[in-house]
C-alpha cells in the first residue's frame, strides 16, 4: 500500500478549491481533462509523501494539518487552476 499523501490530500480538497474560485471565475473548467492536469501541475510543485501504512496515513495527515500543508496543497492547486485555464486541453 504505497501512496503519496499529496496526492491524497490535493484530490481531497480539488472540488472545494474549485467551488471557491469559480465565485470569481466561473469560467474554470472541472472536466475530467482538466482536473487531472490541474492535480499534475500541483503534485509536481509539492514534495512527495509517501506512506505505506494505514498508521502511516493517520500520522502524514495530522502533520499536514499542523504545519500548513493545506495551504501549501491549495496554493498548489490555485496555480494549476491558472496555468490550465490559460492552456486547456479538453475539446
Amino acid at each position: 500500500m504505497l501512496k503519496n499523501y499529496a496526492e491524497i490530500a490535493a484530490e481531497e480538497v480539488f472540488d472545494e478549491v474549485l467551488a471557491q474560485l469559480r465565485k470569481q471565475r466561473p469560467e474554470l473548467c472541472g472536466c475530467r481533462r482538466c482536473r487531472e492536469d490541474v492535480l499534475a501541475v500541483a503534485l509536481n510543485r509539492l514534495p512527495a509523501k509517501y506512506i505505506a501504512t494505514d498508521k502511516g496515513e493517520i500520522f502524514t495527515r495530522v502533520d499536514f494539518s499542523r504545519v500548513g500543508g493545506k495551504a501549501e496543497i491549495i496554493a498548489s492547486l490555485i496555480h494549476g487552476f491558472e496555468l490550465v485555464n490559460k492552456h486547456p486541453r479538453h475539446q
